[in-house]
């Protein structure tokens, strides 16, 4: 949610701003509607004060007693008109998106994204690479078919040595994150103003409750549609670790000397993929249920900044580790998601498609998640202000799964599995072809 006084000082400018991001939005409505909310409310306050007046004293005469009725129900009128406005306005407001920073394209799809770099060598294969699809039948890994039987398409089985693989990104990416010498590596090699901090593990739930979900920003306009509702309990299936993790400290003062306060949170997510039909509808890349490992932090707004780039290069320290050739995208103002001020994508190279694909994200919400999650921390001055949000991908186990088979095959159609993961695969090098 956008500052209302940024709403009410700068209409003109978050107006524009908007419609970079293809948005039109009605900012006439939310001035009509906070002016009479702060009217109504200064009211309520002299209401109130009145009441508090007059009631003091002994007894009261009968004419008293009566105006004190009157006010009463003029208090109690107040009240529900302001519940209305205050309604009224909140739906409004959640139908803004976040304002981008300057530094982002203005465009309106994935077609005008920017190439910002492309790193690591792509492999010159003396063979023509197999689709990680037709690599996983050799390997007996996927099962899509007896998934589809069970549970409908876009859902696979994942068998053999594929859970292992799993299993072991998870532990590189946890072994990695959680060492302060490792992100004071990073931060040395890539000149960042970050702080030197590990990030704390997490696993947390993989239901929300409807309030915590929207405080995310997630079920704005558009989203409801991607999102699993269980109606009986009142509760959504996340589709990241990101969103209960933000929701964790919802109307909390976090301790400024904290700040940024890390998490590397691990969880299932689940999303519908509306509006894919038609798309990657053969193996895992795009499917309704998916291990992801995410990153988070708080951090005071003007560290924010900071801590985004440091969640980049975080994300291509991992991927040089794992030698995926790569490319970094900036997101334009249409493609971005809602809830950002700027984000990043990472796209991993898959030899039998010949194009690069989107394994990774890491965004900048700025205060427009902690805004409605209530947020906040005491500044130097002692003043409370809202932290910002930044999240980013580590990995999205099974979509980087599938680039490590594309750029890691052989020629007769076995595994090589990279060497940075070899010691959480107890030492296995290479998986033979099965089919």
């Amino acid at each position: 949610m956008l500052d209302i006084k940024l709403i009410r000082q700068n209409s003109e400018k978050v107006k524009e701003a908007l419609e970079k991001r293809g948005v039109r939005v009605d900012v006439e409505s939310v001035l009509v509607l906070d002016d009479r909310r702060r009217k109504v409310t200064g009211e309520l306050d002299e209401a109130r004060a009145e009441q508090n007046r007059r009631s003091k004293g002994g007894p009261k005469e009968p004419g008293e007693i009566e105006e004190l009725k009157k006010l009463k129900e003029k208090i109690k009128s107040l009240e529900e008109e302001l519940g209305t406005v205050e309604k009224e306005l909140e739906t409004v407001m959640y139908s803004f998106p976040n304002i981008p920073f300057e530094e982002v394209p203005v465009g309106k799809d994935e077609k005008e994204n920017k190439v910002l770099k492309e790193q690591g060598s792509k492999l010159k294969f003396d063979f023509d690479p197999l689709s990680y699809v037709d690599l996983g039948e050799k390997l007996d890994w996927i099962d899509t078919e007896r998934a589809a039987k069970v549970s409908g398409a876009r859902f696979g089985y994942l068998k053999h040595e594929a859970p292992l693989l799993e299993f072991a990104l998870i532990s590189f990416t946890l072994e990695r994150l959680t060492n302060k010498k490792f992100i004071e590596k990073v931060i040395k090699k890539n000149k960042l103003s970050a702080k030197v901090k590990e990030f704390i593990p997490l696993v947390p739930p993989v239901m929300i409750k409807p309030e915590a979900f929207r405080a995310m920003g997630k079920l704005d306009p558009g989203q409801e549609e991607e999102r699993y509702y269980l109606p009986k309990d009142d509760l959504y299936l996340i589709g990241s670790a990101e969103h209960t993790t933000g929701a964790m400290h919802m109307g909390e003062i976090l301790p400024s000397e904290n700040l940024p306060h890390r998490h590397i949170a691990f969880s299932t997510a689940f999303r519908r993929e509306a509006g894919s039909y038609g798309k990657d509808t053969r193996g895992l890349f795009r499917v309704h249920q998916f291990d992801k490992l995410e990153m988070f932090s708080f951090a005071k707004p003007e560290e924010s900044r900071a801590e985004h780039d440091l969640f980049l290069a975080l994300q291509e320290e991992m991927m040089q580790e794992l030698k995926i050739p790569y490319r970094v995208m900036l997101i334009c103002t249409g493609d971005m998601v809602w809830t950002d001020a700027k984000q990043y994508d990472l796209e991993s190279w898959f030899p039998s498609q010949n194009a690069y694909r989107e394994t990774h994200s890491t965004s900048n919400s700025t205060d427009f998640q902690s805004r409605r999650l209530k947020a906040r921390f005491k500044n130097e001055k002692g003043e409370m202000e809202l932290v910002h949000t930044i999240n980013g991908t580590a990995f999205a186990i099974g979509r980087i799964m599938l680039a490590i088979m594309e750029n890691y095959q052989t020629k007769s159609g076995s595994l090589k599995i990279p060497k940075q993961l070899q010691k959480y695969m107890f030492g296995i090098k290479e998986i033979k072809a099965r089919k």
